[in-house]
């Protein structure tokens, strides 16, 4: 068994199979071991999901739950509830409308109103660049090739899959340095696309700009993401 440097017991030697920190090469002793295989106190699971919590982190990395507040994601976790953003999409993407016809009734005039939904990809690649640690830059797949995923849902979540804990992104990154549930892509009313970062353990870079987990950003073709150790996502149109 392998620690790393938050406390956590991991199963990969390289980074920490859960929060995805790294961890060296050095392994654990048998005494060490069984100091921090101690059975969680009851604060210490997810009372939502069941899943430990991860170190000190605040939210639960399966299902966002506020271990600080004792509130669930969905429902009114305080600094992580999406916040709506219709203003600033609109003025990004404004829906075309049909002008009404000179003598035409008000209602005719508002049912022309539509509404365009934005049809985009996202390409997931690895970006060696990224990987600032020397070990990082040793174990970067360079030659791993680029991935397309079509936004074909209301919602798709970004991260790296787990079997154990039921955890299946629609768009899956191979990045130990990514959260399970790292990032959202969500369309709004409008029909355009905004980004949604859930509190990952090591954030998310969007265009230069870290994102504020909880807030909804809205999303143009062109957008790039940098997240985990190594991966960058580039929003395109199809």
């Amino acid at each position: 068994m392998y620690t790393c440097p938050k406390g956590h017991q991991s199963t990969d030697s390289d980074y920490c199979s859960e929060c995805g920190s790294l961890i060296g090469t050095s392994s654990l002793s048998a005494d060490q071991t069984a100091t921090i295989t101690s059975p969680a106190t009851g604060s210490d699971i997810c009372p939502d999901c069941g899943t430990p919590r991860d170190g000190n982190n605040r939210y639960c990395e399966v299902c966002r739950y506020d271990f600080q507040n004792k509130s669930s994601f969905a429902a009114s976790a305080p600094g992580i509830t999406p916040v709506p953003a219709e203003s600033a999409l609109s003025a990004a993407s404004p829906a075309p409308t049909t002008a009404p016809v000179p003598g035409a009734a008000p209602q005719a005039a508002k049912a022309a109103t539509f509404v365009v939904a934005q049809k985009l990809n996202i390409e997931v690649m690895v970006d060696p660049s990224l990987a600032t640690d020397p070990d990082e830059v040793d174990r970067c797949p360079k030659d791993a090739p680029k991935r397309t995923f079509p936004l074909d849902l209301e919602e798709n979540l970004v991260g790296r899959r787990s079997d154990t804990k039921g955890v299946y992104p629609e768009i899956e990154v191979d990045d130990p340095g990514a959260s399970r549930r790292h990032l959202k892509l969500i369309r709004q009313s409008d029909g355009c696309f905004a980004a949604l970062e859930l509190g990952s353990s090591n954030g998310t870079i969007m265009n230069g700009i870290a994102l504020v987990p909880g807030i909804v950003t809205p999303v143009n073709v062109g957008d790039e993401f940098a997240i985990g150790s190594w991966t960058r996502l580039r929003v395109t149109e199809r």
